[in-house]
């Protein structure tokens, strides 16, 4: 559901963006283009050591892009009134520099797309009441051994303007809620367990199957043995698999030295992974957290394939990137916010399948295997030396069902066969915020990889 027009944040982003225009309506600047963006955030967090807290915040901003003469500049600025408009059109005056492609790209290229509309945003209420359920089915499940000690619930608005000088707008609303838990065990030293969840319907959220879903993990932890290191078979939950493709996106973003590293990774075939993985940004489908009408600069959104079948295809790029590493402008940059220009990146990044399993036939699909269900330290990928590190806690697993927990593993071997070795993936797609962005990813099952316990 679209936010009601008379929202007080919309009013403040239609205020910006034309104040703005008005500035430049009758420069000299050949050509220009503003991005207005407003947003509108509650947070309400409920701590069991300190009062209830509910933290609300409200901001707009004004970036614009010139370009004239193989000079172009940016600048950004945030607030309300004339000033912020005019301070954001004089820093791009200043920023000014030379420029071996004008970055804003021309007119023929923009255009719009239909876009999913965003969930409602919860009722009010719904966040205490959430808050309250979690907290007592997940007490329940764990027969008490897993105590809340936090739950924030982070509810937000908001909406952008994109124009040009040539005439071109295009605006769009969206709306997002997650949720981040901590929990204190009362089995494992150094006591915490962190959760994150993005809601893609509030209407639709289900507090206890959640719980299940989070105590069901967090006591998979039992008693450590020894592992031995070796070659065994790894089964990645999403949340380590969501870092670990957020660690291959920069081999699918265009490099403005026009250089491929994915060459160095494939095989003679030019295979990179596996036939069963396909990854894409959709920027379009109703799966993903963010979806838009244009990418950053108002390219069409579209479904850009990276990955297909394991065989590289496309790379993601803003229209600058695409012209400097001969690339065709697909739609591929992300603003991040309006303080920043926007720049080749993914919106969502998802791993398919057409032949998932699941989950539950996934884990008993081998005889024995590690089973990588919370990171403990950034996936490491080094393409000069074809190499990966992937640190992560997890489980021993016999014919799928739990044998003992490791804190430390750590997998460390060639990129290029680990990709090739992916044997299967599940059903369960779930969506993670990485230093990438979003990215959706299901369980992995990776067949015969270097393991060494404790690093």
């Amino acid at each position: 559901m679209s936010a009601s027009p008379q929202a007080p944040f919309l009013e403040r982003l239609r205020r910006a963006a034309a104040a703005t225009r008005d500035l430049l309506a009758h420069s000299e600047d050949a050509r220009w283009e503003i991005f207005a963006k407003a947003s509108s955030t509650r947070k309400i967090i409920k701590s069991w050591r300190l009062a209830r807290q509910e933290i609300r915040t409200e901001e707009t901003g004004v970036a614009v892009r010139l370009s004239s003469d193989g000079r172009a500049g940016f600048g950004a600025a945030s607030g309300i009134e004339s000033a912020a408009s005019r301070l954001a059109v004089e820093g791009a005056r200043a920023a000014v520099r030379p420029q071996v492609v004008d970055p804003i790209p021309p007119g023929r290229y923009l255009g719009r797309v239909s876009a999913p509309e965003p969930a409602a945003p919860p009722a009010r209420g719904w966040a205490s009441y959430v808050s309250d359920r979690l907290a007592d089915s997940i007490r329940t499940e764990s027969d008490c051994s897993l105590t809340p000690v936090r739950i924030g619930v982070r509810e937000g608005k908001y909406a952008w303007i994109l124009s040009t000088k040539e005439g071109f707008t295009a605006t769009h609303e969206g709306a997002g809620c997650s949720i981040s838990i901590e929990l204190a065990d009362a089995h494992a030293e150094g006591g915490s367990w962190r959760e994150w969840l993005w809601v893609r319907d509030a209407e639709s959220f289900d507090p206890d199957v959640e719980a299940v879903r989070i105590v069901n993990r967090v006591l998979l932890r039992g008693r450590t043995r020894p592992l031995r290191s070796g070659m065994h078979d790894i089964l990645l939950h999403g949340e380590v698999a969501a870092h670990l493709l957020a660690a291959l996106a920069p081999l699918f973003t265009a490099s403005r030295d026009g250089e491929d590293p994915v060459q160095r990774l494939v095989d003679r075939e030019g295979r990179l992974a596996a036939p069963c993985l396909t990854l894409v940004d959709d920027r379009v489908g109703e799966h993903g957290p963010l979806t838009s009408p244009c990418d950053g600069e108002g390219l069409p959104s579209r479904r850009i394939t990276v990955l297909d079948e394991g065989v590289p295809r496309h790379r993601v790029a803003s229209y600058r990137d695409a012209i400097l590493s001969h690339e065709p402008a697909r739609g591929g940059a992300r603003r991040v916010s309006y303080k920043e220009p926007p720049a080749s990146g993914f919106a969502n990044l998802m791993a398919t399948s057409d032949d998932g399993i699941p989950p539950a036939k996934l884990l008993s699909r081998t005889e024995w295997a590690l089973y990588l269900v919370r990171l403990v330290a950034p996936v490491r990928i080094d393409v000069e030396r074809n190499t990966y590190r992937l640190t992560a806690s997890g489980l021993a697993l016999r014919d799928g069902r739990a044998e003992s927990w490791h804190p430390v593993i750590e997998l460390r071997g060639g990129l290029g066969p680990m990709l090739r070795n992916i044997d299967a993936l599940g059903t369960d797609i779930e969506w993670r915020e990485t230093a990438i962005g979003y990215v959706g990813a299901p369980t992995l099952l990776i067949r015969s990889q270097p393991v060494f316990e404790g690093g």
